[in-house]
């Protein structure tokens, strides 16, 4: 197999090896609707806190971030939007730090619990037989092909 890319190809788009993540983060209580919208929160401490920024932060190297909750899974393709924070501290000087990062974000593939993983998450088949086939190279950046995130075909 030659390393070279496909003429058109911007390789400054491609990462290396390494720095493909596929980071979820998981929730034991919630749901994720058969359309992959959710409204999901979780209590946690330290090392949770931890490993949903290390998520966040493999997610924005790679561009794929998965959620997961109790009943139903979906994946992103993800990139930076915003960061916000505040802080209003009461007569003690304590308070709650909020921090909010905005991800622009793009669905790849939904499952309401039914069905199994795809893609380098559940090593079953999630490139459509076009793309290997085709060669319409603009149609397939960044998942754009994938109109049905519940059917990723």
């Amino acid at each position: 197999m030659s390393d070279d890319l496909p003429e058109g190809d911007d390789p400054g788009h491609a990462l290396p090896e390494a720095d493909l993540q596929y980071p979820t983060i998981s929730f034991e209580e919630g749901r994720i609707d058969s359309d992959g919208s959710f409204d999901l929160s979780m209590e946690t401490d330290r090392e949770g806190m931890q490993a949903v920024a290390e998520a966040v932060a493999g997610a924005l190297a790679s561009h794929d971030l998965g959620v997961e909750a109790a009943e139903g899974f979906t994946t992103f393709g993800v990139g930076p939007r915003a960061v916000e924070i505040s802080f209003d501290p009461d007569e003690n000087h304590r308070g709650e730090l909020e921090l909010t990062l905005r991800l622009s974000a793009k669905e790849m593939f939904v499952d309401d619990g039914c069905g199994e993983k795809v893609g380098s998450r559940g090593d079953a088949g999630f490139v459509p037989e076009s793309m290997l086939t085709g060669d319409d190279d603009g149609r397939f950046r960044c998942y754009s092909w994938i109109d049905d995130p519940g059917s990723p075909e």
